[in-house]
This record gives structure tokens, sequence and C-alpha cells, in this order.
């Protein structure tokens, strides 16, 4: 199976408090190759609905993960889950359609457009259909040497709203490499 791209003790803790929330409902934006979607899906019951938004190839040339993710979806139906996959830009009517057709959720977790504009139509197209909203890369840290040109302001946005809401955050390298996952109810 596809393994999961965050801290493993972040998305270990993560899918620990999607089982206590008996979250029976989870949508993924950004799910790459499909490994944390596959963790959580299996912290759920059977019968569960989770729906996954991806835009193979993204920013990156990731050629393998379209292939990995249906894999993840088709394995995820095959065990019994309500598994869907849409593929296109989180920030698409048509996508968001999509999706709002298959909500509400009891869970989102936002790991897509890093940047802020990215990020913030993310939270507000999907934050409303979920009681709990979770993001990735909460931590990340530009390091010294960094020469990239890919823009990461998730910590940014993250600070900006987390103070409004009960919230919880999950960051166990403080060097920022592994990221970080917040959480947040709405």
């Amino acid at each position: 199976m596809a393994k999961a791209l965050q801290n493993e003790r972040e998305i270990t803790e993560f899918v620990a408090l999607i089982k206590s929330e008996e979250v029976k409902s989870y949508l993924e934006i950004g799910s790459k190759f499909g490994g944390s979607l596959f963790k959580v899906a299996m912290a759920m019951p059977k019968g569960s609905r989770i729906v996954s938004v991806d835009l193979p190839g993204g920013t990156k040339d990731w050629k393998q993960s379209e292939k990995s993710l249906r894999s993840v979806v088709n394995e995820l139906k095959v065990d019994g889950y309500d598994a869907h996959l849409i593929l296109g830009v989180s920030q698409d009517e048509n996508t968001i359609e999509k999706v709002r057709r298959l909500g509400p959720f009891d869970c989102v977790f936002i790991d897509a457009d890093h940047r802020i504009d990215g990020v913030t139509a993310d939270w507000e197209n999907y934050g409303p259909m979920a009681r709990m909203v979770a993001f990735h890369d909460i931590a990340w840290k530009r390091p010294a040497d960094w020469a990239g040109t890919y823009r990461i302001d998730v910590p940014e946005f993250w600070n900006s709203i987390k103070g409004d809401y009960l919230h919880r955050e999950m960051i166990y390298d403080p060097t920022g490499e592994d990221n970080g996952i917040g959480v947040l109810w709405r």
C-alpha cells in the first residue's frame, strides 16, 4: 500500500483522533499516492464514505501518483467503503460541486495547494462541509538553503485562523521537515 507522506507519529495520532471522534465520512483534498487516505479509512467503520480530490502531477511530476491513488480507492471499495475519487483542481467549481453532492463530512483534511490563495480557497470551499477540518504542513519551515519556487504558506494561514476555534496541533519534528498536522473543530 502507498506510504503516507506525513510524519509517522503525526499521522498515527491523527488516525487515532479520527477513530475517537467516530468519523464516518471523510474528505481528503490532496491525496497524492493515497497513503494517508488509506490509513484514515482503516480507522473508520466499513461502509463509511471516503472522498479523495487530487490533481495528479500537480506542481511536481509524480507520474505514479494517479495509478497508486486509483488503486487505493479501488481497494477501499472492495473492502466495503463508499469510496470516491475526484480528479481535478480543488478550486474548480465542477470539483467543488461534485464534492458537495457527496457531503457533508465529519472531517476534511486539506493538503493540496499550499499557497495562501489555494489553502484559503480550500478552507472556504470545503471547511463548511465538515465539523472537523485538518491541515497538513502547519509547521513547515523553509530551510536556509532552500532554492524551490513553490511556496508553502500553510503555517501563515493556520496561525491566522486557529485562535478562533478549538484546535489541536500534532507537531513532532522540530526541524519542520515533516510539517505537522493541525485540526480544528467548527
